[in-house]
């Protein structure tokens, strides 16, 4: 009788393990795919010119402000000074932006660039 009970409980335990790991799965695919708001990059160029940039579109934006062009790069959800004319380019050293508050500038050309929610 102990024989029968033994295939009965390693079939109980694969099922009751197979569920686990089905039901891991299935949180974790729900927490990838989970969406925060909507992002965009403030561009403020100064005197009251202010450009949002959305970051859910790739696109390479040119300004010339201050007598430098810019380069603003945005990729993949992050917004990046590729580029830019300025005397010592430590715009471009920011790196990539695309948490809300992040923010880098170019001093030299007057371009201060935020991460924030998008206008709904």
């Amino acid at each position: 009788m102990t024989q029968n009970r033994r295939p009965r409980r390693w079939l109980i335990n694969a099922l009751f393990a197979g569920l686990v790991l089905l039901a891991a799965l299935g949180f974790w695919l729900a927490l990838r795919t989970q969406k925060g708001p909507a992002l965009c990059a403030r561009a403020d160029f100064g005197m009251g010119a202010v450009e949002r940039l959305p970051l859910d579109t790739d696109h390479d934006y040119y300004y010339e402000v201050g007598g430098y062009i810019v380069h603003l790069q945005v990729r993949d959800g992050e917004i990046a000074f590729l580029d830019s004319q300025c005397p010592d380019h430590v715009c471009e050293d920011f790196g990539w932006l695309s948490q809300p508050g992040q923010w880098a500038c170019c001093v030299p050309a007057g371009v201060i660039v935020t991460i924030e929610e998008a206008a709904s």
